[in-house]
């Protein structure tokens, strides 16, 4: 109906000159001798203007999906996680708040595109209420009532929802591309097991660019030590670990006087430990990667040199007067008196967003000047999607995914990113250069995901880099053989769980 409403509009702004022409127009004959004389429109040679059907009005990408799809008003359950960090799902209306109404006209085209009603089932999955989340999941699936057709959680809670056998392969879903950019480049080769894919994400979350990691600086502190820009140093491939160490050290200053390194005073860098995964990703390591059949495994990184390296290098650093490492650590960079700090880009948009500090962003540093990309981790609280293993409506739920998702590239994205990110939270625009680099190389790694099945891998590296841990090799080690078996048990229940579906 809207389409039919705007195309009579559109025929009505056409017409409207002709009906101009005709009130201004003379009768007399002079005015006829030239009419007849004009050539007329259908006599007019008229060049066709070429019009790309697969870009829309803005220049961005439009989906393939059939426009003849009708899914006649079907009802779709979607189970998100109530306790999420940023606003993502539903939106009741529009508000005039950027991200909120991009939101809302998301959902609204994916209704009118596919025909479909979404019916939004909020429970908590955060990091807290896994298993919550799960048993909610397993009492339907148990039920067999089919109450939810897409999951929608924290990415540890969708992991543990594969790993229990609730969610289907996705890799070879009707409607969905991922050579759309919607979908990361990387989703294929870091997120599949065993050629499975199971989850999905990207420009479906919102999320997604709330969570990517970063490096934040303080520029009044790096004018007052006479530093160099980093800014300049990630153009020139000089942005390291080396490099960051260097430039944050020497930088402390007790404040309080009070003789001990507390909150109050002045640092090179602060960090909460868990932060420390993003170095270890961001150097080009990984936690599980795929042998030569395709099989998952826990990744030679894990256990090699260039771990050891990392914190060798880091170790030392964290473990100084230089740096603050506690739950806190947000306070010092806030209130301008550290050098550095690591975290996710919402911090920009939330604790940054009045602030009169002058601040600067950098993407996680390269391991070394050889290390070719930048690799960006994503915080855990990152929204992964999957359909459920039990509806019958599989073929509508992946049009939703595929909907969803391009239509978040064309308006939740640009609202986040463009918008807020790169425009309304940068001061400059070098920061919207850095956001660039730091999305383009977000990083899906699967091993985040299943930490708990993992003996919490990501936990036995960060506490080792917090305490300086010196014998790294010999601690990783310990866990070789448990880590593999735990590895291969989970491989093995998603492929028994994969089989029982014929």
């Amino acid at each position: 109906m809207k389409k039919k409403i705007l195309a009579l509009l559109l025929a009505l702004l056409m017409t409207a000159p002709s009906f101009l022409s005709c009130s201004d127009s003379g009768t007399n004959e002079e005015n006829a001798e030239e009419n007849a004389s004009a050539p007329t429109a259908a006599e007019e040679t008229i060049p066709e203007e070429t019009v790309d059907d697969s870009i829309d009005e803005n220049g961005y990408l439009k989906d393939d999906l059939p426009d003849e799809l009708d899914f006649e008003g079907e009802i779709i359950n979607l189970l998100y996680w109530s306790d999420v960090e940023n606003q993502e799902f539903s939106a009741e209306e529009f508000t005039g708040e950027i991200v909120n109404d991009a939101i809302y006209q998301r959902n609204i085209n994916v209704e009118d595109d596919l025909n479909v009603k979404y019916n939004w089932i909020g429970t908590p999955g955060n990091g807290g209420n896994i298993d919550a989340y799960v048993a909610k999941v397993r009492e339907s699936h148990t039920a067999g009532d089919n109450a939810y057709d897409i999951y929608a959680s924290y990415s540890r809670t969708i992991m543990a929802s594969v790993i229990n056998g609730f969610t289907t392969n996705l890799e070879d879903a009707p409607y969905l591309d991922f050579d759309k950019p919607w979908w990361p480049d990387n989703l294929l080769k870091e997120s599949t097991i065993n050629n499975h894919l199971y989850l999905v994400s990207g420009d479906i979350s919102t999320n997604v660019l709330h969570m990517m990691y970063c490096m934040y600086y303080n520029k009044q502190l790096l004018e007052d030590y006479q530093l160099e820009e980093p800014t300049n140093l990630v153009f020139e491939n000089k942005w390291t670990l080396d490099t960051l160490v260097t430039m944050g050290s020497g930088i402390y200053l007790d404040l309080n006087g009070n003789s001990k390194k507390d909150i109050a005073d002045q640092f090179g860098f602060t960090i909460v430990n868990f932060h420390n995964d993003a170095f270890y990703t961001g150097s080009d390591l990984k936690l599980v990667e795929h042998d030569a059949d395709k099989t998952l495994i826990v990744s030679p990184d894990f256990f090699g040199e260039k771990a050891i390296s990392v914190i060798e290098k880091l170790g030392p650093w964290e473990t100084s007067t230089d740096v603050y490492e506690a739950g806190d650590y947000e306070t010092p960079f806030t209130e301008g008196r550290s050098l550095f700090t690591i975290n996710r880009c919402h911090y920009a948009s939330k604790a940054l967003r009045d602030s009169e500090l002058s601040y600067g962003i950098v993407p996680v540093p390269k391991y070394d000047e050889n290390q070719e990309n930048y690799r960006t981790v994503m915080g855990n609280p990152v929204t992964l999607y999957s359909i459920s293993v039990s509806t019958p409506k599989k073929d509508i739920c992946a049009a939703v995914l595929e909907c969803m998702a391009s239509n978040g590239y064309r308006l939740t994205t640009p609202a986040i990113f463009e918008n807020n990110m790169k425009k309304k939270y940068s001061v400059d625009d070098i920061n919207a250069q850095m956001y660039d680099i730091v999305r383009e190389s977000v990083s899906f790694e699967l091993g985040r995901f299943m930490n708990k099945y993992l003996s919490n891998i990501t936990d036995i590296f960060f506490a080792a880099l917090v305490s300086n841990d010196a014998k790294w090799g010999s601690t990783a080690a310990k866990y070789s053989k448990p880590l593999a078996k735990q590895m291969e048990k989970v491989v093995e229940s998603i492929l028994e769980n994969e089989a029982k579906l014929g």
